[in-house]
């Protein structure tokens, strides 16, 4: 059975990938089933077409069997918190109960080794590659729309502050994520079956070249102010992100700023058969963001 015969499940549907992932499936005319954990909070995506089922990644009870029902592919997507480990745990353990096998494509990330997240993503992978389920997994770098939390700091004093020093990553747009994971979710079920592809913009870009970019962008001159991990850190904890995700943010920037992943793949030419978005490109997209 493929999936357009059948159901594709998204868990994370509200969120930044998932979202964008359930309309593309829509619009190809997908089945397309959304686990929330508040149906009020999805009525979006329920407008759009999309079954909800109320459930909660932390609450096994609630992952029954109806949940997968028809199901031939999902798309697992937990968050980055202290439980994004045993989330991801409860949402294996649920598909085996229910006797099904769906292809699972996992969104996961590629970052330091030493990042708390990290760490946690990797046991993930290990756990879905042991399950006997059928896997593909994503790993994208560091996402371009988190730039967009320079706004302000543009807008009013024409600089980004950011801890990578002169550290530089292959940054990726959100929509080549959405791409990449919904080619996976519509092809074939075994032509990407146990594999894992580093998702990468097309070129490897430090906050110098992002400055630079958004001063040719929207035509007013942007600084990039190098600080501290402890300082960013404790802004993000300031603005009231959990002190352990705020740590492994941290971890994460640390390995960017000596270059850990200051590589590019061509993983989403491959999936998609386009080329990844540039960041001038993204840029160009979003520069009122910035005041453009």
């Amino acid at each position: 059975m493929t999936a357009k015969t059948g159901v594709v499940l998204i868990t994370g549907a509200t969120g930044n990938t998932g979202s964008g992932i359930a309309g593309a499936l829509l619009a190809k005319g997908y089945k397309v089933r959304a686990l929330v954990r508040d149906a009020a909070k999805a009525g979006e995506l329920k407008k759009n077409g999309v079954e909800l089922v109320v459930g909660d990644l932390e609450k096994p009870e609630t992952l029954t069997s109806a949940l997968f029902e028809g199901v031939t592919k999902a798309y697992l997507c937990t968050w980055n918190g202290p439980t994004g480990y045993q989330q991801s745990k409860n949402f294996l353990d649920a598909v085996k109960r229910a006797g099904v096998r769906p292809h699972i494509v996992r969104l996961s990330a590629f970052g330091a080794p030493e990042s708390r997240i990290i760490v946690d993503l990797r046991k993930t992978e290990a756990d879905l590659k042991a399950s006997g389920l059928p896997w593909t997994i994503l790993q994208p770098t560091f996402f371009m729309q988190n730039i967009m939390m320079t706004s302000s700091t543009v807008k009013d004093q024409g600089a980004i502050y950011w801890d990578w020093a002169d550290g530089k990553a292959g940054i990726i747009d959100v929509r080549d994520i959405v791409d990449a994971a919904v080619a996976v979710l519509t092809s074939e079920v075994d032509k990407f079956e146990g594999k894992s592809f580093v998702l990468t913009g097309p070129t490897s870009v430090g906050f110098a070249d992002v400055a630079r970019t958004l001063s040719k962008v929207i035509g007013k001159d942007v600084r990039y102010v190098a600080v501290p991990h402890d300082a960013a850190k404790q802004s993000v904890v300031g603005m009231g992100i959990p002190q352990w995700i705020a740590d492994g943010y941290a971890e994460l920037s640390a390995g960017f700023a000596r270059g850990f992943a200051d590589r590019t793949t061509d993983h989403v030419q491959r999936l998609t058969g386009h080329a990844p978005r540039s960041f001038e490109h993204f840029a160009r997209d979003f520069k009122a963001v910035w005041g453009g």
